[in-house]
């Protein structure tokens, strides 16, 4: 194949994949939210399959660079989400249901290939379940990016609900330095990448990624612009 076109099929194909993997991991917060008695975000239309109220410019765009990404988060009322428990539930709730779409659609790809529905990403009939592979993968990408320990994301949050109370201040300088932080693990990645060759981003998903992956795909795999981005998280 042509590599530019290789290179437009691929990314475009990102397009209808963060349309649903970014809706489906907020919408699973706000479903999280209800379910502990928060019905603002049904008011409030977070249930509604509109992407524009979900999707953050920044996010979209980390999407076609590193291949993982973020949208808005769903607000809720503080006083519905009180206890550990409630916070890590709603935590959990987007990366619980991009791995739930993630294992629908993987099922329903590994039932088209046994019946010989060609997987290609080149101009044919194959294009379209390539399409839906795409979709899995990028589920599976923000469920296992979403765990990771970083402020700001699922995995940080969790955690803060668990330990807050054992040393406040501690999370609270972290929540300070935020962004000094974010910019610390950019700079990781450009170095591990650029001086040593490795996709930092790759590795540390792994433990989440390869599993989620197993389970939906019954293979681990990656996916990759060319020239532009690749993401791997499998160790196999």
């Amino acid at each position: 194949m042509n590599p530019f076109l290789d290179f437009v099929i691929r990314a475009l194909l990102l397009v209808p994949a963060l349309l649903i993997a970014i809706p489906v991991h907020e919408m699973g917060h706000a479903a999280a939210a209800y379910l502990l008695g928060d019905r603002s975000v049904r008011y409030f239309g977070y249930f509604k399959p509109d992407p524009r109220r979900f999707l953050e410019p920044i996010g979209v765009i980390t999407v076609f660079v590193a291949l993982v990404g973020w949208g808005r988060k769903v607000p809720v009322q503080p006083n519905r989400i009180t206890t550990t428990g409630q916070k890590v539930i709603y935590e959990l709730g987007g990366p619980a249901a991009n791995l739930i779409v993630a294992i629908v659609l993987g099922a329903l790809f590994r039932l088209l290939v046994r019946t010989g529905v060609p997987a290609s990403f080149e101009i044919g009939p194959g294009l379209i379940l390539a399409a839906v592979f795409a979709i899995i993968f990028l589920n599976l990408s923000l469920f296992a990016f979403h765990l990771l320990p970083i402020p700001g994301l699922d995995g940080w949050n969790v955690i803060e609900a668990l330990f807050r109370s054992r040393n406040a201040r501690f999370f609270y300088d972290v929540s300070v330095r935020r962004r000094e932080i974010w910019v610390g693990c950019v700079i990781a990645l450009v170095v591990f990448q650029f001086l040593l060759g490795v996709n930092l981003l790759s590795w540390v998903m792994s433990p989440f990624y390869e599993p989620a992956s197993l389970i939906s795909l019954g293979a681990c795999d990656g996916y990759i612009i060319p020239g532009l981005s690749g993401l791997f998280p499998c160790r196999l």
